[in-house]
């Protein structure tokens, strides 16, 4: 997926405004969907909400749920367990969600919160799984997060840090913006962004989007990774929001252009 699509998208009115700053020249088509970015001889395309400056694959692991947390873990980086369920649930799932108390899925590489479902025995959700036309899901035990935060780093250097406050949809606390979680900007912490740069090293990203969960005895876990920088609801929480959304709209340019 290349991410939600919103009919009066701000990052594309964001984005022609930094460019003209920056003498660069502004090009779209498909409604604004594929952008085209040039100065001089250098060419540099964004498509939704991806930038080119992190390579095909990495991308592609960070938009895989699954594939993340596996090189997170390999990697010794602490991360919320998700493994990969197919439409035909394997006897191999059915033991690893059997011993968790709750559990929780989504679609494999899905975002924004769509589709994200609990369950509190392996049977409902084996019967959600199986029926789905989305041919695969990564299952996760519930995790009583108690903060999640966001921080979107670039080259290892934090552009914006906010927490997010959740509101309950389901019987499930959902952190995402989309469906109605509010931002509340933050100074991130040593810690906070240690566990950031580290996962986004590990997973090869030059720029990315981390979501940061705390449990309630205070251990820190990355529970997903995004290579797409989408501050549409962000920037919409208010006008400090939106000033910021710009000039990390700006960075991200200056960057690509270097």
């Amino acid at each position: 997926m290349l991410g939600e699509y919103i009919a009066d998208r701000w990052i594309v009115r964001m984005l022609r405004e930094q460019a003209e700053q920056r003498g660069i020249a502004f090009s779209s088509w498909s409604d604004d969907w594929l952008i085209k970015l040039q100065k001089g001889d250098a060419t540099h395309r964004i498509i939704g909400y991806r930038f080119d400056l992190n390579d095909s694959v990495a991308a592609a692991i960070s938009q895989d749920k699954v594939a993340t947390y596996t090189v997170l873990t390999n990697n010794n980086i602490p991360a919320v367990p998700h493994q990969l369920v197919r439409t035909k649930v394997s006897s191999a799932n059915k033991e690893v969600m059997n011993g968790w108390k709750h559990i929780v899925i989504k679609p494999l590489d899905g975002t924004s919160g769509h589709g994200v479902k609990l369950f509190h025995d392996t049977d409902e959700a084996i019967q959600a799984i199986e029926p789905s036309a989305i041919q695969a899901w990564a299952a996760a035990p519930y995790i009583d997060i108690q903060r999640e935060t966001r921080l979107v780093l670039l080259n290892g250097t934090p552009l914006l840090a906010y927490e997010k406050r959740p509101v309950t949809i389901n019987g499930l606390k959902m952190f995402n913006l989309g469906l109605g979680a509010t931002p509340v900007n933050i100074t991130a912490t040593d810690e906070l962004i240690d566990l950031a740069r580290r996962a986004q090293t590990a997973l090869g990203l030059r720029l990315s989007a981390i979501d940061i969960c705390e449990t309630v005895d205070g251990k820190l876990q990355i529970l997903e990774v995004n290579d797409a920088i989408m501050m549409e609801h962000y920037a919409r929480a208010s006008a400090e929001n939106k000033n910021r959304a710009e000039t990390i709209y700006g960075t991200i340019l200056a960057t690509m252009f270097e």
